[in-house]
């Protein structure tokens, strides 16, 4: 089996996922550095991260990491075409597009200029990067290394981290990710990933996790539908008990799919019995279910290191069904016909 994977790697991995996967950690630093020059002012009331896709993630997973950090940092993830009504003090908004090219994030980019609202852009060129420079608005480049916004989360996070360091709502974020990123190694973690996509074949995954870390199951959802193209689902404890478990109330159900629990050694005591009783009723049901242990001393490993299994699980997945993991020729396909 072995053998047959490391040829498919070669034969399907044309973008060469795998070396962006094992390469991640690097991407930290990289974004820390390029907002190194920008100056930004403080005093703002709320942060809005906007962007759609690959170019969401990091700021889902910045808010999950500054609340298990226990920091007073109110970012809001907007992914729409609209700023919200926003009372208060004027906020931080900042307009996240990979390709530069995102039509939501553009129309993000262009309200907040019209409320005269401070605006921080992060991409690799495009349209964005265009407008910033018309308009004379702090810019962020990142690499051009033409990997999918998805497996560039670590610019992102990087980039993010300075931008709230350099706005007043964090401190020694940089200080605390390089470290982090230094125990974070992904090849270790690659045979676990591909003997999850093995369990789960033909299946349609579902993956929970309890309220803390929602956006991290959110996140192995966007890869199993970006890398592998299929379906996928999530979740979160407490909720999922009082509604979606019926789901799986007969076997004719349970049996096409397989649940994939991310669990924390720090768990609320009452989700983590939540975990084990679910997993008990619904492996009874026909279910099958795999309970996935969050690694790492830090919240910051924790999050990363399940987040780079989740990379290796649907990429192994995207193998396993003879496809490259990297394209995504409907969303492209889509993304023209909307022009």
């Amino acid at each position: 089996m072995e053998i047959k994977m490391r040829l498919d790697t070669t034969k399907l991995d044309k973008s060469n996922m795998r070396g962006v996967i094992v390469n991640f950690p690097s991407q930290f630093k990289f974004g820390i550095e390029a907002a190194g020059t920008i100056k930004l002012k403080t005093g703002f009331e709320k942060i809005f991260v906007c962007g759609m896709g690959g170019s969401a993630l990091a700021g889902l997973l910045a808010g999950t990491w500054l609340r298990l950090e226990k920091k007073h940092c109110p970012i809001h993830v907007l992914r729409q075409y609209d700023l919200p009504k926003i009372g208060g003090k004027k906020p931080l908004i900042v307009c996240v597009s990979y390709s530069g090219n995102t039509e939501e994030t553009i129309s993000n980019y262009k309200q907040a200029l019209k409320n005269k609202y401070q605006t921080v852009s992060v991409s690799v060129g495009g349209k964005l990067k265009a407008l910033c420079e018309k308009n004379k608005t702090p810019f962020i480049a990142l690499p051009s290394d033409d990997i999918p916004p998805r497996l560039a989360v670590g610019y992102i996070f990087g980039a993010l981290a300075a931008i709230l360091e350099k706005s007043g709502f964090a401190e020694n974020l940089s200080k605390k990710i390089l470290t982090g990123a230094e125990k974070i190694r992904p090849i270790e973690s690659e045979k676990y990933g591909r003997t999850l996509a093995e369990k789960i074949s033909k299946k349609i995954p579902i993956i929970y996790s309890s309220s803390d870390y929602h956006s991290l199951a959110y996140n192995w959802k966007i890869q199993f539908n970006e890398n592998a193209k299929i379906p996928a689902f999530c979740n979160f404890f407490p909720e999922l008990n009082h509604n979606e478990m019926l789901g799986f109330n007969f076997k004719e159900y349970a049996d096409k799919f397989h649940i994939l629990v991310l669990k924390s050694d720090k768990e609320h005591p009452r989700n983590a019995k939540r975990v084990n009783l679910t997993a008990e009723i619904l492996k009874k049901n026909g279910a099958a279910l795999d309970v996935v242990a969050l690694k790492g001393k830090s919240n910051f490993e924790k999050i990363f290191n399940a987040l780079i299994l989740g990379h290796w699980t649907s990429y192994y997945l995207a193998l396993q069904k003879g496809i490259d993991p990297a394209p995504i020729e409907m969303v492209e396909e889509f993304k023209k016909k909307m022009a």
